[in-house]
């Protein structure tokens, strides 16, 4: 009886006793949406403040729940916090003195670095040392490169979605639609800058009124070396087997050629040439004529103006992936289309003769490059 009582008591103490210590109110917290990193200062020496050394401008962007509930009511949509310090939890716990909520970064949705930290391979390092030592924010966050200040992107309210963390979110799930940028998260560039020290990120741009996210960023080394246009990140994308859905426009007697590719495949061979690594990149695709010309004399479905326009199209496609891989290999030299992990998967006897001098050897590779399109269907009127 005696026993049973204590347990009677045990047991009621832990449903009465048990609570949330560590509890804060959803009013009370900031849900950080974005973040912006940008060099203090001119990005030269460190400017020696009370505190220490701040290196950092990092900007907070989050909604403004209390708008949100009341559907709007002529409130700010969203809050923009912004100081300077050591590195992103330093100034997310210095700025608790200028704002009464608590910072939570379980919703992160985008980082975004500023041009002057991605160009100096230190600073670049310890921000991706942070995010690969902390908890608190996912690996699935998705991260960009500013074409400028990280804090003037984050400054810019989108008129469709003025909370950038989301609008970003929405334009990255955009890849199905167009392969003119490549969306990369925290847990897609640490791999890679692990492996060979490179990665793509996608670039961002801001303008007066909107941002906009098109081509990458090249990292070689841990800093920018340079950045790839839309139609080079697309070339890029056809190589590394990423393309899902992509218009190819070109002219053909005056007339505009839309063609929509619906589905694309790529396959890399490798073999020693004469001395020399060759790879073989074979691009297959099918797609849609989605535009012609309205009563031409042409019949688009005259099997020789179908083969003429796909030969048009392996062409255009073949020329910007070749002029595209030569901006990589010779003004870059970075290995960020994977010849070298194709190499140490599929061809380990030639990877493992040439792996110790991979940045040497990358830029005098021979890639040849094939293309075959396939118009499969020309629309409801012919």
């Amino acid at each position: 009886m005696v026993k049973l009582k204590k347990i009677i008591i045990i047991f009621m103490c832990i449903i009465l006793l048990t609570g949330c210590w560590d509890k804060v109110e959803i009013n009370d917290r900031a849900f950080i949406s974005a973040i912006g990193v940008d060099v203090h200062g001119d990005g030269g020496e460190l400017e020696k403040k009370e505190s220490g050394y701040n290196k950092f401008t990092i900007t907070f962007v989050f909604p403004n729940v209390k708008a949100i509930r009341k559907g709007g009511g002529g409130e700010k949509p969203r809050f923009i916090l912004s100081s300077m310090g050591q590195n992103i939890f330093h100034v997310s716990n210095a700025l608790t003195t200028r704002s009464n909520k608590t910072m939570f970064f379980g919703h992160t949705k985008a980082i975004i670095i500023g041009e002057k930290v991605a160009r100096d391979s230190d600073t670049f390092k310890q921000i991706f040392d942070e995010l690969e030592r902390t908890h608190e924010i996912g690996r699935k966050v998705g991260v960009f490169i500013s074409q400028g200040e990280a804090k003037e992107v984050i400054e810019i309210e989108p008129s469709l979605e003025p909370v950038t963390g989301t609008y970003l979110t929405g334009l990255s799930k955009a890849k199905e639609k167009s392969s003119r940028f490549t969306p990369k998260t925290i847990g897609d560039i640490l791999p890679s800058l692990h492996d060979c020290k490179c990665a793509l990120i996608p670039r961002i741009v801001p303008t007066k009124n909107e941002i906009k996210v098109a081509g990458a960023a090249v990292i070689r080394d841990y800093r920018l070396v340079g950045w790839l246009g839309e139609i080079e990140n697309r070339s890029v994308m056809f190589i590394t087997d990423e393309v899902t859905s992509e218009d190819i426009d070109l002219i053909n007697d005056n007339a505009i050629i839309s063609y929509s590719v619906t589905d694309s495949v790529a396959k890399k061979t490798g073999k020693i040439e004469n001395g020399q690594i060759v790879v073989n990149i074979n691009v297959s695709m099918e797609g849609v004529l989605q535009q012609y010309k309205l009563k031409t004399s042409k019949d688009v479905l005259d099997d020789k103006l179908l083969r003429k326009l796909e030969g048009m199209i392996e062409n255009k496609v073949k020329n910007e992936i070749e002029g595209t891989i030569k901006k990589i290999q010779k003004e870059f030299k970075a290995d960020v289309i994977g010849i070298g992990d194709y190499l140490s998967k599929f061809k380990p006897d030639i990877w493992d003769k040439v792996k110790d001098d991979w940045d040497d050897v990358f830029p005098e590779v021979n890639i040849k490059v094939n293309v075959k399109a396939k118009i499969r269907r020309i629309g409801m009127n012919k």
